[in-house]
């Protein structure tokens, strides 16, 4: 059984994921193959073991930079820019007020509350984006959807940046073809007029 699982003999057991204490009052699973023990919100959260060589590993993701600047490597605790407190450098989970971070990477308080919005906003901007496409496709609203849509994404620019690329793509796919109908649709009408006279 790995140590984390248990903890020394007295102490509680350490999550491995958020590297913070599993108390006795918090809700807490076990890996069904190493037995590494997890708060039960981190292990779904990763959806897996985070033990190196575990058959429950989730698939890896690529990293483009490096998930703890070099300015805090050799720290050993960061303050949670959500309630201040100290937490280990390499939580993503804070013991404290339970905010979860994206990555172990410090965050500033104003950087986390505008990535906390974001994430409040997203399903909002990704139906958003969905009806979007719809009525750019459509020729008779397209160019109303296409003038709708450049002043909305000149207004949502930032928060669209931050969502999954399905659907910044999607967006910018939507403002192309409701653009593209509103110019076939003018010059239809010039070629028509010009045709009657």
């Amino acid at each position: 059984m790995n140590q984390n699982s248990v903890g020394h003999e007295g102490t509680p057991p350490v999550c491995a994921i958020c590297q913070s204490l599993v108390g006795p009052d918090e809700l807490k699973t076990a890996c069904p193959d190493c037995h590494t023990g997890y708060h039960v919100e981190c292990w779904e959260e990763n959806k897996g073991c985070a033990i190196y060589g575990c058959a429950q590993v989730p698939p890896t993701e690529h990293r483009e930079a490096l998930e703890i600047p070099a300015s805090y490597w050799g720290q050993e605790h960061k303050p949670c820019p959500a309630c201040d407190n100290q937490i280990l450098a390499a939580a993503v989970r804070c013991r404290h007020c339970g905010a979860m971070f994206s990555s172990g990477r410090p965050e500033d308080p104003l950087e986390f509350r505008k990535r906390s919005e974001i994430n409040e906003r997203l399903p909002k901007l990704k139906r958003t984006i969905v009806c979007l496409f719809i009525l750019c496709a459509l020729p008779c609203a397209a160019p109303f959807a296409a003038v709708f849509g450049l002043i909305w994404y000149s207004s949502n620019r930032d928060a669209i940046k931050a969502m999954p690329a399905l659907y910044s793509g999607l967006c910018k796919i939507a403002l192309g073809v409701g653009i593209g109908q509103s110019a076939l649709a003018v010059f239809m009408v010039i070629l028509f007029a010009g045709l009657k006279q």
